[in-house]
């Protein structure tokens, strides 16, 4: 692995960890356009370190929620051999492209601020099946968060909050299956650096896009990026 692609693997991850555009197939993708055919577990877990980084900086007074984790746990081996890059799951983005672009509020709260522990089991449990890879976690949650009468900025803030379980369970799942060899320091500390600055500023990005209602600008490229899957699976 070259810097400049240590350096686009970073960008690209700090980027789609919080953009409803799934981390996962873009990941799989880049890896396949740069002739990776095997991940780079080591480099992979120092990104995620750097989104994480990324996320409690951001959210420095909040705690996580547990619904994730158990469903997340629950999926982890039946998702893990689809990772592919045939198996980057088109048909999730097409789910995620269709999530973000509903636009029905079904309920309306009193307190639109505050979430209910039944409703926070639920935004954990859609969380959890984001594992997915092509189904957005940030898409699903804050869609779900909003259908639910969430108000915008505390359904964005709970989406970041429960990234935190899922992105350490992603790291430690890949201390499961062992690591390999990072590229090298120059590399590993550019890919670091810059999945935490990037994911930071993503964080800030879909905060300020929620609460002024355009979270759907994203679906014209989750549509592309489906149609881009699909191509690829049928090419073999």
């Amino acid at each position: 692995m070259t810097f400049l692609q240590s350096i686009f693997l970073g960008l690209l991850q700090g980027a789609t960890e919080f953009l409803p555009v799934s981390s996962s197939g873009h990941l799989l993708l880049a890896q396949r356009l740069f002739g990776i055919r095997e991940p780079e577990l080591a480099f992979d877990l120092l990104l995620h370190l750097g989104t994480l980084v990324a996320v409690l900086f951001f959210l420095r007074s909040e705690l996580a929620s547990i619904p994730t984790g158990i469903i997340g746990i629950a999926f982890h081996k039946t998702v893990e051999t689809g990772l592919t890059f045939g198996g980057v799951g088109a048909r999730y983005l097409v789910l995620t492209t269709l999530l973000l672009l509903t636009n029905l509020r079904f309920r309306h709260k009193e307190d639109p601020d505050r979430i209910d522990g039944w409703e926070a089991a639920a935004i954990g449990v859609i969380q959890g099946l984001a594992v997915f890879p092509g189904l957005s976690r940030s898409g699903s949650t804050i869609i779900l968060a909003l259908l639910l009468g969430i108000a915008p900025r505390r359904a964005a803030k709970f989406s970041f909050l429960i990234s935190i379980p899922a992105i350490l369970g992603g790291a430690l799942f890949t201390l499961k299956r062992g690591v390999s060899q990072l590229p090298g320091v120059a590399p590993s500390v550019a890919g670091f650096f810059v999945a935490l600055v990037v994911g930071y500023l993503a964080l800030l990005l879909v905060e300020r896009l929620v609460v002024k209602g355009r979270f759907q600008r994203f679906a014209p490229y989750t549509a592309c990026l489906a149609a881009l899957c699909f191509y690829l699976q049928y090419r073999g």
